[in-house]
């Protein structure tokens, strides 16, 4: 993921940090008591406690490359009140997650597979720490700009080309809706990795 400053970091944080979006996230996922989750590109950590709070004994690993963003995730957890077994940051981006294979229910990346270092890598690893049968949620929004100084793969903000990215890597059912709301239009993107 490309790393942006802490200028970007609050700017991007205050626009977009707190969505009502983010607390519709953990249903629209399927989000269940127990699941293991990996968050990819967490930011401000907003969604993460919102998924860490969606059910009982859910475990989230939220991973972004941003020191700032993991800095405000981590205060918004405290405040919150959220332990380290209920969420855990950590300053990575997708290309070094490290979680045990076979491990993951749900992998979430919202808003955040164009940043990506390394979109194929990334995605093997993801695949990699889902169980058989885990889940892979993608959602961008489509309304964002692609031009700006942070580096963005416009390819992925388009559903052919996060088809072809899941569909390369070896996941199936892959299957896709547009969620409209007064915040945006934000594609959703679902794949299973094979049981």
């Amino acid at each position: 993921m490309s790393h942006w400053n802490d200028e970007d970091a609050i700017s991007y944080d205050n626009k977009w940090g707190e969505l009502d979006f983010h607390q519709q996230i953990p249903q629209l996922a399927g989000v269940q008591p127990s699941f293991n989750i990996v968050e990819l590109g967490c930011g401000g950590g907003y969604l993460s406690l919102c998924l860490a709070q969606a059910a009982e004994n859910v475990r989230v690993t939220a991973l972004d490359p941003t020191p700032k963003m993991i800095a405000l995730a981590k205060a918004r957890q405290h405040k919150a009140g959220l332990s380290q077994a209920q969420l855990q940051f950590f300053e990575a981006g997708a290309e070094a997650l490290d979680v045990s294979p076979d491990t993951q229910d749900l992998v979430i990346a919202a808003f955040s597979v164009h940043h990506w270092q390394s979109p194929a890598q990334s995605m093997v690893l993801v695949y990699t720490a889902l169980k058989p049968g885990g889940k892979i949620w993608i959602c961008e929004d489509l309304d964002a700009p692609t031009e700006g100084h942070t580096e963005v793969h416009a390819e992925l903000k388009t559903l052919n080309g996060v088809k072809g990215l899941l569909q390369q890597t070896g996941f199936i059912q892959l299957s896709h809706k547009v969620h409209r709301s007064h915040e945006g239009e934000f594609l959703i993107i679902e794949a299973l990795k094979p049981s």
